[in-house]
């Protein structure tokens, strides 16, 4: 018999009650731990317990309507999640350097009131955060339209893979984009298997054969390819030493496994969403060894892409089978839920990602499309909305997006801009660039005072001359 089947996430029990939580959350942030990062710490060294979470945003997020399909690069996405994944790791113990800052830093992340506080407000960041996932089309129970689903991951992920580093060479950007992919899924794929082994030692897989469990641990030769891109890369960091530089939805996938490890009434949940990550995985470690062949060691051979795509597949239709067989067909569509969970944001991220590397890859466009859409703000509105700046030597801009496109105008001083581990783009007097709606990005003040405006720009103005990115290159003559 099925049971009524409660969504994942939901938000509508929290609705009318934001401003209780936005005053938690703005308490939480205000940790020493989580202030706005310094000039010096665009990379943390060794230094996990420092999470800039650019509290001054919170000042005027008001959590009032959830995230949403359409808007899941942008501010509240951003610090939703990264709020969220400092409240999963509370719990995890990694020893500070010995003296006595780190020691302070230390006792002050872990300490009793941070602890309440993360408490208080994670249900209510997860039901802001992943309730889009859950909503719309329930998930068929069927075991092989659930496998088609899965293996569709790894083709999607595959086909995307293969486009993204196609535009990455054509744009002379491989490398700075292999550095930025890897932030994503490397950087964090310790934080997901540390959810993966919390939860397997209480127990949330135990109603499935061990062959049919989800994991996130590749295979050794595939892990040490990894370990080698990321050295070819320079990301020889500890882990979250990028922190600023994860997307919004690469800490939404993290965390949505974070989120229903912590919950016994959703381990079916977790199940399937594990499993969606998995083939994730698989796709994008099978297209780093085709585009890194040069990095594989002699010895190793390339995988069987679609021998490992079924094998996953197969396992998924026997842990299907299984939770059937034992626990009925409520428990299969929380699985089947979870998997659909996992499916969605995945989508998102590769959209995400994408958008991204494109902008990056193609800066010096954006800063000449910078000066095309100048020029017809001072031929058609110049009165447009913009905000003004001025800002003191070292002033450092934490990482963030903006929920509009906009310019930056440098009126006066100099900038550095950043993008990227490693990015420098120097800016000074005349200097601008665009930055789209939803793209991380952030700066340091390198002069005495630095004078700049950013204009809001209308969408229409910019997809027309994004498309020029799509464009073939004129033929040589």
């Amino acid at each position: 018999m099925t049971q009524a089947l409660s969504p994942l996430f939901d938000f509508a029990p929290f609705e009318g009650q934001s401003a209780q939580y936005v005053s938690l959350i703005r308490q939480f942030a205000g940790a020493e731990p989580f202030r706005s990062a310094t000039v010096e710490e665009l990379v943390l060294d060794g230094d996990y317990h420092r999470r800039p979470l650019r509290p001054e945003d919170l000042e005027f997020l008001k959590f009032q309507k959830p995230v949403r399909e359409h808007n899941v690069s942008r501010l509240p996405a951003l610090a939703s999640n990264r709020t969220l994944l400092s409240i999963y790791e509370l719990g995890v113990l990694r020893v500070p350097r010995n003296d006595v800052d780190a020691w302070r830093q230390f006792a002050n992340f872990h300490s009793d009131a941070t602890q309440v506080l993360g408490a208080q407000i994670a249900p209510f960041l997860e039901a802001y955060a992943f309730s889009y996932l859950a909503g719309g089309a329930t998930p068929a129970i069927d075991v092989d339209t659930a496998c088609a689903r899965l293996t569709r991951i790894v083709d999607d992920e595959t086909a995307f893979w293969e486009q993204t580093f196609a535009r990455l060479m054509r744009n002379d950007y491989l490398e700075e984009g292999l550095r930025f992919a890897l932030v994503q899924r490397w950087c964090l794929a310790p934080s997901k298997r540390r959810a993966l082994a919390q939860a397997a030692a209480s127990g949330f897989f135990d109603f499935l054969p061990t062959a049919a469990r989800p994991a996130l641990h590749g295979e050794p030769a595939a892990e040490a390819l990894l370990q080698r891109i990321a050295t070819f890369c320079e990301l020889t960091r500890e882990q979250h030493a990028y922190w600023q530089f994860y997307l919004p939805t690469s800490l939404a996938k993290c965390n949505l496994l974070h989120a229903l490890a912590r919950r016994p009434d959703r381990a079916f949940g977790l199940t399937g969403a594990t499993f969606a990550a998995q083939a994730e995985a698989l796709a994008f470690g099978v297209a780093l060894e085709r585009a890194c062949a040069h990095l594989r060691p002699d010895s190793a051979e390339p995988r069987d892409a679609e021998a490992q795509k079924q094998a996953l597949a197969a396992r998924f239709a026997n842990a299907l089978r299984s939770i059937a067989d034992r626990h009925g067909s409520t428990a299969l569509a929380q699985c089947l839920e979870g998997q659909v969970a996992g499916e969605r944001l995945a989508g998102r991220g590769r959209w995400d990602l994408g958008e991204q590397l494109r902008w990056l890859s193609s800066i010096r466009r954006y800063v000449e499309f910078a000066q095309r859409i100048s020029a017809r703000i001072d031929a058609e509105c110049p009165g447009i909305d913009r905000e003004t700046f001025v800002e003191p030597h070292e002033m450092c801009s934490t990482t963030h997006v903006h929920n509009d496109h906009r310019l930056v105008m440098i009126e006066d001083g100099d900038m550095l801009f950043w993008g990227n581990v490693g990015m420098q783009l120097q800016m000074s007097k005349g200097d601008m660039v665009l930055i789209p709606d939803g793209r991380l990005h952030g700066s340091t003040v390198v002069s005495g005072i630095c004078t700049y405006h950013q204009p809001i720009i209308p969408d229409e103005w910019v997809r027309a001359l994004v498309a020029e990115l799509e464009q073939p290159a004129p033929a040589a003559a």
